[in-house]
Formats: structure tokens, C-alpha cells, sequence
């Protein structure tokens, strides 16, 4: 069945843009990398695998916009993650455009769209993040910041009890930028409970500021449970500067926390890139993982990458990653990421390709 509508849709979208009747894209990127883990089990195993997304999010989409009158547009979005290492297209488990699905209008008052889409923690985290989001399955700012893991989401908004990175019937106005480069957005997700409007809902508002070589972010969000008896809460924000035509630092903090269990979740990020030629960028980054509250854990993560671009499109990558954990009980381990049970630290070492089309 997969299959059937990602053939239907590829077709489509090439027919669409033969007719020439609106701009219809079909984009993706191609991310595979082999890697080896220590410390994978209680004895201090060994892990050897072929990983997807370690320098950027595998996944493929179509995207088309219609010019209407005024210079308004009408948009859609529909996104799919892309498991490069088992040829599956989208999460386990998960709908077949489970990165994005939206249709939109845009203009001189901003755009608004509605559908599946981030939240506006990921939308700002991912602007200032040490690493620029790379190692998606294991990077703090993903997984514990922008609430990419289930295991720490138990609201899950309107989504249900997953990851809360990306919201289901949502809509979000992005407002347009004023005033030198500073910006607004709101967004809302809909629970969609019967009886209770505000039960599974998200509700988040972000600004930002571009201008002269620096950014600066900031989100918040909360959401409610599917009993509407407690609320999660989420901050975001950075700062991301280039120092000169070589340097660029980035700067992040991200915190969540459940009002009832007073359970807080913080990562504090910081890291630079070096661009040693026009075509190699060295990156050094430095994460800090916390958990108070119901319990404290505490865990730290080292990542240095180097990248080579042969072209715009496609680059070559090796990574290492050293993540330590206070003690060698879950509740430090799992802050660490990719520690296995039983250890108090681990490391990683990888090299991939990427390739955007």
C-alpha cells in the first residue's frame, strides 16, 4: 500500500509540473553512515551498525505553491522520514507523511498553515543548536529539548502520547518580519476530545531576531494531558553569532517541566563551527543534560565533525561522540542518550554520506 501511494504521488507530482499550472517540487536527502558504539551492553559490549540521519534527517517530500491574486500563494507540504539503512519510508509505526502535512496560504501578512507539522520549540531550537541537528537520534536538543523522545513526552499533546516534536491538528501563523529582522509565530494544536476543548491541546508562541550575522530565539509552549489534569511547559531560545567569515557559535537552552510531578528536563548547549576551506567545516560541540524534580540525572555529551562537501548537494562526514553519565542508574544513562544499560559512559564514532536531491 506504501508503495502504491508514493509511486501515485511521485507521478502526480511530475504531471502537476508538466502542466505548469503551479510550482511542484519533489526534494529529499539520502543520509547513511556506518557506526560503532561502545559500552552497548551491561559487560561493556560492542555495537556495529549502518545508521540513517547522523549529519542530516533522511527523508523525501513533495512541495508546491500556486500564485493567487494580490501576490498571495496557496502552499502544501507533504513530508516522509526516509530510513535509508531498510529502505522504509516514514517512522515505525507511523503515517506515511510523518514529518510533515500541510496546506497553507502566504503573502504579505505571513502564512499560515494547517496540518501535521513542528512545534515551535523545534522550529527555534534548531536554529541556534551546536551541532545543527545532527546525530538526530541522540542529540539532546532533538530528543530532550524540542521533546523528540516519547519515553520523556507523557502529554504528547495533540499528537497523543508520542513525540511532541511535531503536532497533529495544528495551525500556525508565522507573522511577517518587522522592525529590522525581528519576527513572531503562534501556533495551536486542536485535542480534539469530546466535551473538553482543552484536553491534548498545544498552544506556543516564538520570536526571533536575524540581522548582521547574528540570530536570536525564543519559544514557549505548553501542553495539556489527555485527562486535561496537568500541564507540560516548554522554553526554548539561543543565540546563534558568525565571528568573522570563518566562525560561527552557537548558543541554546531548552527546559520542559510537568506541572504536577515538578519533573524538569534542561539541556544547555554550546559549540562553533569552523569553516578550515570553503568545502571542509569543522564542528565541536558540547551538550549538558539535566533532570530534576521527581529525580535528578544528570548527563554530558562531547561531539566533534568534520565535513567535506564535493558539491552544494552532497558531503561527506565522520563524527566521534563521548557521552558520560553521573552514575550507571537509568535515570542518568537514559539523559545520556546512547549509553548502554549498566554503563557509565560510551562512545561513538561515525562515517557517512549525504546527498540532497
Amino acid at each position: 500500500m506504501k508503495k502504491s501511494l508514493i509511486a501515485f504521488a511521485v507521478l502526480s507530482a511530475f504531471a502537476s509540473a508538466a502542466s505548469a499550472q503551479s510550482s511542484v517540487v519533489l526534494y529529499g536527502i539520502i543520509d547513511t553512515s556506518t557506526s560503532i558504539m561502545s559500552n552497548q551492553t551491561a559487560a561493556g559490549g560492542k555495537k556495529l551498525s549502518m545508521e540513517n540521519s547522523n549529519l542530516t534527517p533522511s527523508r523525501w517530500g513533495i512541495k508546491g505553491s500556486e500564485e493567487l491574486s494580490d501576490g498571495m500563494k496557496a502552499n502544501f507540504n507533504l513530508e516522509s522520514s526516509l530510513n535509508v539503512d531498510t529502505g522504509m519510508t516514514g517512522a515505525a509505526g507511523s503515517s506515511l507523511f510523518d514529518r510533515t502535512a500541510t496546506i497553507g496560504l502566504s503573502g504579505a501578512f505571513g502564512s499560515f498553515n494547517a496540518g501535521r507539522q513542528t512545534s515551535l520549540a523545534y522550529d527555534t531550537i534548531i536554529q541556534v543548536d551546536p551541532t545543527g541537528f545532527a546525530h538526530l537520534g541522540s542529540n539532546p536538543n532533538v530528543q530532550l529539548g524540542a521533546m523528540g523522545n516519547a519515553m520523556y513526552n507523557t502529554h504528547g499533546s495533540s499528537n497523543g502520547a508520542t513525540a511532541a516534536a511535531r503536532q497533529n491538528n495544528s495551525i500556525k501563523y508565522t507573522f511577517p518580519s518587522v522592525l529590522g529582522g525581528v519576527s513572531f509565530a503562534a501556533m495551536y494544536g486542536f485535542g480534539e476530545k469530546a466535551g473538553d476543548t482543552i484536553a491534548s491541546s498545544y498552544a506556543g508562541a516564538s520570536a526571533s531576531y536575524s540581522e548582521n550575522g547574528m540570530t536570536a530565539v525564543f519559544s514557549y509552549g505548553q501542553m495539556r494531558d489527555a485527562a486535561n489534569n496537568s500541564t507540560l511547559r516548554s522554553y526554548t531560545g539561543g543565540v546563534k553569532l558568525a565571528a568573522g567569515t570563518d566562525w560561527t557559535v552557537k548558543v541554546s537552552y531548552s527546559e520542559n517541566e510537568v506541572n504536577v510531578s515538578t519533573r524538569t528536563i534542561s539541556v544547555f548547549g554550546v559549540g562553533a563551527d569552523y569553516a578550515l576551506s570553503p568545502t571542509t567545516t569543522l564542528t565541536g560541540a558540547y551538550y549538558a543534560n539535566r533532570r530534576s524534580g521527581d529525580m535528578q540525572g544528570k548527563a554530558d555529551q562531547f561531539v566533534g565533525i568534520a565535513k567535506y562537501a564535493f558539491s552544494k548537494r552532497t558531503s561527506v562526514y565522520a563524527s566521534v561522540s563521548y557521552a558520560k553519565a553521573d552514575t550507571v542508574q537509568a535515570k542518568d544513562t537514559d539523559m545520556g542518550l546512547f549509553i548502554g544499560a549498566g554503563n557509565k559512559t560510551a562512545t561513538r564514532t561515525v562515517v557517512g554520506l549525504s546527498h540532497a536531491f
